[in-house]
């Protein structure tokens, strides 16, 4: 089987290379800048990196939607001609994106769906900080509540009057399993409290109480608080190796 990786010997196909993976490019789409890539690289990158810029210029792309761009068709049928694997590649490469899309943590992320993620940070409990993601409990009647994934800590609007930050293992009634409530009696929010949150009394909560935000487009997001979600989100046989440009 042929390799994707071109050979020193090869160097006057390099323009037909990714700068992000070193591979011939999978699916080439252009940014705005009239660069090339792979389409699932640039997803990647524009999804990881906060606000997304081209990886070679640093231009801004804010407003490019990834998903969006069309294929570049000239350079994919030059990529064809040198890499006799390329049919099997790009296969590969669809079904990663599918299992992406299909992924409640990554599709939001790489979508760049506002509303649709929220940091907690700065919490006592460091069990209770990292990103959340629009979860479901089938007995829960309210606006979207929020889950920390591969957890059952939720975030979530109670009787109208607070927000609360609990582990729901044992239902929502169960005021021992509480970390964190903010009031919202005056005026009830449907999107979570940003400021204001305190521990909750005869709970899990301890000193300091976190602060919540929404991450919107544009917004950097810690490669500390991405990894271990994305390990979690993608299976074994989909993972890529690591990106050179991130």
């Amino acid at each position: 089987m042929a390799k994707a990786t071109p050979t020193l010997e090869e160097e006057e196909d390099f323009e037909f290379v990714c700068p992000i993976c070193y591979l011939y490019l999978c699916e080439p789409i252009k940014t705005p800048c009239k660069h090339l890539f792979c389409k699932n690289c640039l997803i990647k990158t524009f999804g990881f990196n906060r606000p997304p810029r081209c990886p070679l210029c640093r231009s801004d792309c804010t407003h490019v939607k990834v998903l969006e761009l069309k294929i570049d068709s000239e350079s994919e049928e030059i990529v064809k001609k040198l890499d006799p694997d390329y049919k099997e590649r790009a296969s590969k490469c669809m079904r990663e994106r599918k299992t992406w899309m299909s992924s409640k943590f990554l599709a939001p992320l790489f979508q760049n769906i506002e509303s649709g993620l929220y940091e907690v940070s700065g919490a006592g409990n460091e069990q209770v900080n990292g990103i959340y993601v629009i979860g479901h409990v089938p007995s829960y009647l309210g606006p979207r509540l929020y889950n920390k994934p591969g957890t059952q800590i939720f975030m979530f609007r109670w009787n109208r009057r607070e927000w609360v930050i609990a582990n729901l293992a044992h239902g929502f009634d169960d005021l021992r399993f509480r970390y964190y409530r903010v009031s919202c009696s005056l005026i009830p929010e449907i999107t979570p409290c940003e400021h204001g949150w305190m521990e909750a009394p005869g709970g899990l909560g301890t000193s300091p109480a976190p602060s919540v935000r929404v991450i919107r487009q544009g917004d950097r997001i810690s490669p500390r608080l991405l990894q271990p979600l994305i390990q979690d989100s993608i299976p074994e046989a989909h993972r890529c190796a690591p990106c050179s440009i991130m």
